[in-house]
């Protein structure tokens, strides 16, 4: 998806959260992934999906897509009827979801950076970190390079990231466990970026 059709589908996505679940409370996420810098205009590489932190779920103690339960389910089901009407196909119908929260949030310990908000529908409230180096992190965090590859050159560029040393002290500051940085080998994605 372009920056544009991405914007129609979640301007789509609030109305039909307004339609579908009244009441005053929002769906406010964190973006993470490559929707984040799209939306930002950081990088044009197109996206199949908003990958999302959900901070607040429409006044729900839940806080995930994850799972089933009565409002997770009817989210997920306004998601896949947009995606469908949409012409996305299989797993690109779900193109908003909260896959890789968990693997985040274990990474910081269940700390999120600090946030601003980047657009605020009526129920859809979209925040997106302050300091790109914590999307960054987490780029390099996914062990992903190949797949990554644009959104972390475009990042690079953005942060003035140039060697493995300075990636490296910017994933130290938001992932400093050196057994979370082996198990998911970020040394192995630096060299793979940066070389030895």
């Amino acid at each position: 998806m372009t920056k544009s059709e991405l914007e129609a589908l979640l301007k789509e996505f609030d109305e039909a959260l307004v339609a579908a679940l009244p009441g005053p409370e929002p769906m406010s996420v964190l973006l993470v992934g490559g929707a984040c810098l799209l939306l930002q205009g950081i990088t044009t590489q197109l996206t199949d999906f908003v990958e999302v932190i959900i901070l607040e779920m429409l006044g729900s103690e839940e806080r995930t897509l994850v799972f089933h339960s009565p409002t997770a389910d009817k989210i997920r089901r306004i998601i896949r009827e947009i995606g469908k009407r949409h012409g996305l196909k299989g797993e690109r119908q779900q193109f908003f979801h909260d896959d890789s929260a968990s693997f985040i949030l274990e990474l910081s310990e269940y700390e999120l950076p600090p946030m601003r908000q980047l657009t605020a529908y009526r129920k859809l409230h979209l925040c997106v970190p302050r300091d790109l180096g914590y999307l960054l992190a987490c780029q390099l965090m996914l062990g992903r390079p190949e797949q990554d590859r644009a959104d972390i050159a475009g990042l690079c560029q953005t942060l003035a990231i140039q060697n493995r040393a300075q990636a490296q002290q910017l994933v130290d500051r938001y992932f400093p466990s050196p057994a979370h940085q082996a198990a998911y080998r970020l040394p192995c994605t630096l060299e793979s970026l940066f070389g030895k």
